[in-house]
């Protein structure tokens, strides 16, 4: 097979990730096991002329909008912070999380609005700023792209921008969650240009994406 011809698709590295590659196992786009356990990020799948790009955050979509990856995966939170143009084909139902304000135990979210200079600190300023504007609230964000609970501990921020998924990681920092702005899902995401110009290839590797990961 060339590999000119392969078609890629992105798995996403980290949690999401971690609930994937055991959804697949079994499935004609298993990923293959050695290859997993070594250091390389292109991934033969059980499908002769289909491989998996392991990619992290925001740089998966950025590889489907471009169209070196026919198909992605990618958690619903990440797209709202993009704007791409990318074909949203099914919502996966795995990875559920929720986007929350949080901020230390005993913070309530009345003292937060009663602060006249707020600070949160988010990876998600997008998704922040509109919930702010909702609120007819003001506040600096403070740009983070991990250990986002550090923050409110060490001074940094008066509360936190963030998903949760078991509140595991809040409860060790002793924070809670004050509001919850909004949820997140698997998404299953498209090139447009590849998915309209060549149908029969990619359209059936989606159906058979949704199958697998959809199945109980």
């Amino acid at each position: 097979m060339n590999p000119a011809s392969t078609i890629l698709i992105a798995f996403p590295k980290g949690r999401l990730g971690d609930e994937l590659v055991p959804k697949l196992a079994g499935t004609p786009l298993a990923l293959d096991a050695a290859a997993l356990n070594s250091r390389v990020l292109r991934i033969p799948t059980a499908t002769p002329g289909v491989a998996a790009l392991l990619l992290k955050g925001v740089d998966l979509p950025r590889y489907v909008a471009a169209g070196v990856a026919s198909l992605g995966i990618v958690g619903s939170d990440t797209l709202d912070e993009l704007d791409m143009d990318l074909l949203e084909l099914a919502d996966l139902g795995f990875g559920a999380c929720r986007l929350s304000l949080c901020a230390l135990a005993g913070v309530t979210l009345d003292g937060l609005r009663a602060k006249p200079h707020l600070r949160l600190a988010t990876k998600f300023p997008k998704a922040t700023e509109a919930w702010l504007t909702r609120e007819g609230l003001t506040a600096e964000l403070v740009p983070l792209s991990s250990s986002a609970e550090l923050a409110p501990l060490l001074g940094l921020a008066d509360a936190i921008v963030d998903l949760v998924q078991t509140g595991g990681t809040l409860q060790a920092h002793g924070l809670v969650e004050t509001l919850v702005l909004g949820r997140s899902s698997a998404r299953l995401v498209a090139a447009r240009g590849a998915y309209l110009s060549e149908p029969g290839r990619i359209r059936p590797l989606a159906e058979a994406l949704i199958s697998a990961l959809r199945r109980e």
